[in-house]
């Protein structure tokens, strides 16, 4: 049954105002919750937005073209700000060390069976310090097989998703948990010899925001968080699952507070969750590195068995 035109123009009307009311609501993310929810899914109310506005032009309803163009724009543009504000922030001029850290983070999925492959991964990334979340006591033993090539180690498991683990080829002076966000939630937070200086790794796992009690614990983790790493910006690494995108406003917040820089930053398409079904895909676990260190590398891994995609950074310090 072939559907008229009638109909086609009112199923794209319908979906043109709840577009733009996301939209909409994705501005007003600095208000708070529920706005910040939207303002996580940009790409995938962009690319709604584009195909409306093709829908728009083979229908031929101005009225529809026009709030198609304003619906874009209101995606576009935040993104191009971001992103000039992002390159005015980089350092001119950049005096690193000679030697590199390779530093990983993995979401290993408290609810992940297939052990071996993030295990198999992580022996083959070579990296200096890994720092993991979720992680229940049956991953502990599956890690067991890396305890040679990182030796050094702070594991706390738990049976719920709020686990962690750090592993160091390098020695860790101290390694604390830190309940950041103050509701029981922890945090690692650790002091680890390389190359004969002393490099704070905080390792962070905060709430999903999808309620307003959620989202102010993992809004008051970042804001700690982000105090801890600014008194000593040169030397601290921050990194793992945040629960947020580089498009919300507590991004930005967390990058200025903090003193550090996205080792990501620039890349525009770089989800992390859901990275293999696009209209849920999001990047919201990320590394911090001091501002005046260099990134060499930076890549998203591949999948592993868990919703979350690994991240490995190789940069050199200031």
């Amino acid at each position: 049954m072939r559907l008229s035109r009638g109909v086609w123009s009112g199923a794209v009307s319908i979906a043109l105002i709840g577009t733009a009311a996301a939209s909409l609501a994705a501005l007003l993310a600095p208000l708070g919750w529920p706005f910040e929810l939207f303002v996580h899914f940009r790409w995938q109310v962009g690319a709604a937005a584009l195909a409306l506005l093709l829908a728009s032009l083979v229908l031929r309803r101005p009225w529809m073209m026009v709030m198609a163009c304003v619906t874009v724009a209101m995606q576009w543009l935040p993104g191009v700000l971001m992103s000039g504000r992002a390159s005015a922030q980089e350092p001119a001029a950049l005096t690193c060390s000679d030697d590199q850290l390779r530093v990983v983070t993995a979401n290993a999925w408290f609810a992940n069976t297939d052990h071996a492959a993030l295990v198999a991964w992580l022996g083959r990334s070579d990296a200096d310090i890994i720092a993991l979340q979720e992680i229940t006591p049956q991953w502990a033993l599956a890690l067991e097989p890396l305890a040679r090539t990182y030796p050094y180690r702070r594991l706390i498991p738990r049976d719920d998703p709020y686990g962690m683990a750090l592993l160091s080829r390098w020695p860790i002076d101290d390694a604390q948990p830190v309940v950041f966000s103050g509701d029981g939630m922890p945090s690692l937070v650790a002091n680890v010899d390389v190359y004969g200086r002393k490099l704070r790794v905080i390792a962070l796992h905060t709430r999903w925001p999808v309620t307003p009690g959620m989202q102010v614990a993992r809004d008051r983790a970042l804001q700690q968080a982000a105090a801890l790493a600014l008194t000593q910006p040169d030397a601290t690494i921050l990194l793992g699952d945040l629960n947020l995108t580089p498009y919300a406003p507590a991004f930005a917040r967390l990058v200025s507070e903090s003193g550090l820089r996205d080792a990501f930053a620039g890349e525009a398409w770089r989800p992390t969750w859901q990275a293999g079904f696009w209209p849920l895909a999001l990047p919201i676990d990320h590394v911090l590195v001091p501002r005046g260190s260099c990134v060499t590398e930076h890549e998203i891994g591949p999948y592993v068995g868990s919703d979350h995609r690994p991240l490995q950074v190789t940069l050199r310090l200031p």
